[in-house]
């Protein structure tokens, strides 16, 4: 009889206990389907430099300072680029204006007298081939005329060429080429500032000095867009379902639990971190985990490297066995 009341005594126990356990698991599950995950708040980067390459004449900003859209960081000095945007300047004018009065009437001038030059010794020619012919002259004199004349020929044919062409003015070919040599010149000149890109940054590191020779491609340095917020939390394979590129989450900072900030995911990694080479049993399976990137709203109490805990609605209680082994804290997973 004894035997009896202790065995009855420990089943309701054991009842009680399970009850209790299911009770607590459920009450967890049914308050809240967000599970916060931990990560740290990032920012993107921005490198800035030069194509070219120069002596810096000018720093504009020091390291921590925040920029404006766009603001001048370093000037460098190439003088060889201002030189050549100048010619370029000065080639364009000049194609555009056509060429003046006074060379149109030059060459004229020279065609004319090179004509009546070719006239005197064409006739000469005439001169010496009668004589030649008579006995009275000879052959050198008359081939020394006639290469004389051929010279004087060409000549005018040439100087009549130049006439016309200035008459005609500048061909529309030409003056495209030199447009574009003047936008080659101003390309590479813009190359001899660095400035910071169209958003609000702040100017993370500084590589160069006043008087440093920058070569070609090197960067002069480092902004943060601190209104490019973003952090990268890691989830378990079986939320994959529940999750999509473009779904919003909720992020609350650790040193702020009463401040909670808007998210986006913005990529959910396409390949599995920390899974074993050979996944055979569901345990394994569980380990996979996905990087799952969500883009803050920005907002003033949020600053990069805050550590803060993301939370997706919808989505299952984490795994027991991710609770039974520890790889929830191990792998960002609030217990």
């Amino acid at each position: 009889m004894g035997g009896m009341k202790i065995f009855f005594r420990l089943l309701v126990l054991v009842l009680a206990i399970a009850g209790v356990s299911v009770y607590f698991w459920r009450g967890i599950g049914e308050a809240s389907r967000e599970y916060p995950l931990s990560g740290t708040v990032e920012c993107d980067e921005v490198h800035v430099g030069s194509r070219y390459g120069g002596r810096v004449s000018r720093i504009h900003w020091q390291e921590g300072d925040t920029l404006p859209p766009g603001a001048l960081i370093v000037e460098l000095d190439a003088p060889e680029l201002t030189a050549r945007l100048e010619a370029a300047r000065a080639a364009l004018s000049e194609a555009l204006n056509g060429p003046r009065p006074q060379e149109i009437a030059a060459a004229k001038s020279e065609w004319e007298a090179l004509s009546a030059e070719l006239d005197y010794a064409r006739s000469d020619v005439r001169r010496l081939r009668e004589l030649l012919r008579q006995g009275s002259t000879a052959q050198a004199e008359l081939d020394a005329a006639e290469s004389k004349a051929a010279y004087l020929e060409k000549s005018a044919e040439a100087a009549h060429k130049r006439y016309e062409l200035l008459v005609a003015g500048t061909r529309p070919e030409r003056i495209a080429q030199v447009r574009a040599q003047l936008a080659e010149a101003e390309a590479l000149l813009s190359e001899t500032i660095v400035c910071a890109p169209p958003t609000t940054s702040v100017l993370e590191s500084l590589n160069v000095k006043v008087g440093d020779v920058l070569t070609a491609g090197r960067e002069v340095a480092t902004l943060i867009l601190e209104d490019h917020l973003y952090v990268r939390v890691y989830v378990p394979a079986t939320w994959l379902g529940y999750l999509r590129v473009g779904d919003e989450a909720i992020v609350v900072p650790d040193a702020m639990p009463d401040c909670t900030v808007r998210a986006t995911i913005e990529q959910i990694a396409r390949a599995a971190e920390f899974t074993p080479r050979n996944v055979q049993t569901p345990a394994d399976r569980i380990e996979q985990v996905y990087a799952v990137k969500l883009r803050l709203t920005p907002t003033a109490q949020i600053r990069p490297g805050m550590t803060v805990a993301a939370k997706f609605a919808n989505v299952p209680k984490p795994p027991p066995e991710f609770r039974r082994s520890g790889k929830i804290r191990a792998q960002g997973f609030a217990p």
